[in-house]
């Protein structure tokens, strides 16, 4: 497919492609690529096929979590950009999870995510909705606990806390060290060492060239969902 043939962001990725689809989502995310002025839903669809096809041509196949995940992320955009994006980015990534483990409870997650923040299911999310209930009803869910997800929040929330309190200015062993007292002082039944943290920050959040810091250091320029010294709003240490 010739480059000329693709429109808006689509060309960027094509020329300046990152090697998976959920790094350029991230890249969104960030601000460093945007949709073009005036672009309807229809041809942002139509756009990211386009994507796909170049994903396809450029490396390995893409999987089905791939696709159904760009699907809720293009969806997300266009009805609940005006959400905070802490929620958006929940609810695809318990999108993503029941798409690699089964785990019905993500999408259960979704939704109560969705209900939360104030977002109507959109039709992927529904149709992920249709596909568990179908298979709860025929006995085929491969079951799961509702704790898993719970724990993978948590310590997702733990990690994101150490990233922004990181960026505001502490070093990454006193960041990691306050959000471990945090998260025990929230009684969220599971708790991390600090050096868990910072184990796990230096190995998941900065690997990579751009690395998740990387992209949350742009991300914490635009955003207001969080104070200047890290805390997100609401969740300031009492």
């Amino acid at each position: 497919m010739a480059k000329g043939n693709l429109t808006g962001w689509t060309a960027e990725f094509a020329e300046a492609h990152v090697g998976t689809i959920e790094e350029f989502w991230q890249r969104w995310d960030a601000g460093t690529i945007k949709s073009d002025e005036g672009t309807d839903f229809e041809e942002s669809l139509a756009a990211l096929k386009s994507a796909w096809e170049v994903r396809e041509a450029l490396g390995p196949p893409m999987s089905e979590a791939d696709r159904v995940w760009d699907l809720v992320s293009l969806e997300l955009r266009f009805s609940a950009n005006d959400k905070p994006r802490q929620h958006l980015q929940s609810i695809r990534s318990h999108v993503r999870q029941w798409m690699e483990t089964r785990n019905p409870h993500y999408v259960d997650a979704a939704f109560l995510d969705c209900r939360k923040a104030g977002i109507a299911p959109t039709p992927t999310l529904l149709k992920l909705m249709e596909e568990v209930s179908t298979l709860r009803l025929a006995g085929l869910d491969r079951g799961g606990t509702g704790k898993q997800i719970h724990n993978s929040r948590v310590h997702s929330e733990a990690l994101r806390i150490v990233c922004f309190l990181h960026l505001s200015g502490l070093s990454v062993p006193v960041a990691a060290s306050k959000a471990a007292r945090y998260i025990s002082d929230q009684n969220q039944g599971k708790r991390y060492k600090a050096s868990t943290l910072e184990r796990d920050y230096c190995d998941h959040f900065r690997v990579g060239k751009p690395s998740l810091e990387d992209f949350h250091r742009e991300a914490l320029s635009r955003t207001t969902d969080y104070h200047r010294d890290g805390w997100p709003r609401g969740q300031e240490p009492r």
